[in-house]
């Protein structure tokens, strides 16, 4: 499986709700943890009809890079990807550590993997301790870009797929300096 872009987060984060509101695929989506087990991909549209593949793999647990819970395998699938896509649960308690701990776990498995091009999305916007959390969230992450979204609503969708489009545009930039052929769907 090849994709642009992954979606790194903890079980019940929202990841597959979210690659339901911005691509066609239809992967399970229930209210408890571990309701993808496998890697889905979806693909997204844009109107000049280029394609971003953006893969949901299952949510990563501490200690996935010692091989707990779906561990290295769907490790593996991130360090394939040419940019991230943090998606942080907003409802829960400091996200912030979320997304400490999702780092960790990439760069424990990989050096500089966490260092990728990436976004930070902070995922069910539509529930009211969600908006003070972000506000924090804000506070504590000062490099790259952050978008609070609800795959509920659609709130903030459109926003989220112009900046995925600025990424894999950087991407496709960036493979034509370097001189390598870029990867596309």
């Amino acid at each position: 499986m090849f994709s642009c872009c992954v979606k790194v987060g903890f079980p019940n984060a929202g990841k597959s709700s979210l690659l339901r509101a911005i691509s066609n695929a239809q992967p399970s989506v229930a209210d408890y943890p571990f309701t993808t087990l496998t890697p889905h991909v979806g693909v997204i549209q844009y109107q000049d009809f280029e394609q971003i593949a953006v893969a949901d793999i299952p949510g990563i647990i501490s200690g996935a890079h010692e091989n707990k819970g779906l561990g290295i395998s769907f490790l593996k699938h991130i360090e394939r990807c040419r940019f991230l896509l943090f998606v942080i649960d907003l409802s829960t308690a400091e996200p912030w550590q979320q997304l400490e701990s999702l780092k960790y776990e990439l760069e424990q498995y990989e050096k500089g993997l966490s260092e990728r091009p990436f976004c930070v999305i902070g995922s069910k916007i539509d529930i009211p301790e969600s908006k003070a959390n972000f506000v924090l969230l804000q506070e504590k992450v000062k490099l790259g870009r952050l978008i609070p979204v609800s795959a509920l609503t659609g709130e903030n969708i459109e926003e989220l797929l112009m900046h995925l489009r600025e990424l894999y545009d950087g991407y496709l930039e960036n493979t034509k300096i370097d001189g390598s052929t870029p990867v596309k769907w």
